[in-house]
């Protein structure tokens, strides 16, 4: 597995490349550009080609998401008196917390 490193801060950027794709690639290229924290297309080929970090935004949204369930859960436990018998509580929070941080370290 490589190493992701840091993409520079003010570079200077005056060189062009021109790559042929189809139209499905190009298509998929854009979205997955859009759904990650890249300003454009350019930038998120750019920082995947060097290897740089590449943030997806849709990541974000479901590491909030599932930390929002999490709350919803300890809310369900609280006002259940502290009771879980079955465990169910527990091992949902564990769930959600072992898929939080499976999405921390991909992003």
């Amino acid at each position: 597995m490589t190493t992701r490193q840091k993409r520079p801060q003010k570079i200077h950027r005056d060189q062009h490349l021109s790559v042929r794709l189809t139209a499905e690639e190009k298509q998929h290229l854009l979205e997955k550009a859009q759904q990650s924290d890249a300003r454009n297309a350019s930038e998120f080929v750019r920082s995947t080609a060097m290897n740089y970090r590449v943030k997806s935004v849709v990541t974000h949204e479901a590491i909030n998401e599932l930390r929002r369930l999490g709350g919803l859960v300890k809310h369900l436990f609280l006002e259940g008196g502290r009771e879980d018998p079955n465990g169910q509580y527990l091992a949902t929070l564990h769930e959600l917390k072992a898929a939080i941080h499976r999405l921390g370290r991909e992003s």
